[in-house]
């Protein structure tokens, strides 16, 4: 018995050591990569932004945000641009509206100029942007070999494109939570599948306002629910469920619990280790260890 534990023991800690090895080597190459430095320089640029014709005037800025869409080649046209950013969302005869190319859409819905630099300036759009421009430089041979097993696998591909399907015909959030297959998808990204029996729960939770401070996203211990309510912005409607950059953080998302799932089932306790190293440098105090489920059971 004590030899199945050790050897058990080992193989957990050698299945760390070589996916912490790839890890550290992602991290090397993504340092070296444009995207770092052109993340530092859009934080430090959006900030300053107070009227429209900052952004259009800034084009360094422009054609970062551009870069992330696929866009960057139309930075060629800024009145184009203007004309169709700026355009109202709301409005089906607006330029953005009838424009052909969807990848516009996508980022008008992202940062909504006609509204403002609400969203532009939001840290919900620098890290929808920063996985952007991540995705983009990527490395996909420093991805672990489990990881690439779970993106590659056939019923990975057929819940994705399931789920860009199901969500593109939601109207409502009453939708969302009727559909069981999609709203099960969106709960297992963020590792919340468990909790689908709660669904009348997880609704109040996540159309509760999180600028609130007493809202009930802001009070429900644990930071699953804070990050998937701001990630999909159930609070103003659907919108953020249908768009494209939800759909990017929910396949990455998928694909991280799955590959963190199936590792934890080859060794366990790999799964805890993984996520600790992930969140170290974030943890500021035992709530921000508690209030994650993973990294509390291992304290507890």
């Amino acid at each position: 018995m004590e030899g199945r534990r050790f050897m058990a023991g080992l193989s957990a800690l050698t299945t760390y050591a070589t996916l912490d090895r790839l890890e550290q080597q992602k991290a090397a190459a993504l340092a070296n990569t444009p995207y770092k430095k052109d993340l530092a320089t859009f934080k430090t640029d959006v900030a300053k932004l107070k009227f429209q014709s900052d952004l259009f005037n800034n084009t360094g800025l422009l054609k970062i945000i551009l870069k992330a869409y696929d866009l960057e080649n139309d930075i060629k046209d800024i009145n184009r641009l203007k004309e169709v950013l700026t355009s109202k969302l709301s409005d089906p005869k607006s330029v953005v509206n009838q424009s052909i190319n969807k990848r516009f859409l996508d980022l008008a819905e992202d940062i909504d100029l006609y509204n403002g630099f609400t969203k532009l300036q939001s840290p919900q759009f620098a890290q929808k942007l920063e996985e952007r421009l991540e995705k983009h430089f990527s490395d996909p041979r420093l991805e672990p070999r489990q990881k690439i097993l779970v993106t590659n696998s056939a019923l990975f591909k057929k819940d994705i494109e399931t789920f860009k399907l199901r969500a593109a015909n939601v109207t409502s959030v009453d939708e969302l939570f009727k559909d069981y297959r999609l709203l099960k998808t969106v709960l297992e990204a963020y590792d919340l599948d468990s909790e689908i029996d709660k669904a009348g729960f997880i609704k109040k939770i996540l159309t509760s306002d999180p600028s609130d401070e007493s809202s009930l996203v802001n009070l429900v211990q644990d930071n699953r629910y804070r990050e998937l309510a701001l990630d999909i912005g159930l609070f103003n409607g659907v919108e953020g469920l249908k768009s494209a950059s939800f759909a990017i953080r929910l396949e990455s998302k998928l694909a991280q619990s799955r590959f963190e799932h199936n590792i934890d089932d080859q060794a366990p306790g790999v799964r805890a280790a993984l996520r600790f190293r992930a969140v170290a440098a974030n943890i500021k105090s035992p709530y921000d260890i508690l209030s994650d489920p993973v990294l509390r059971d291992v304290v507890l």
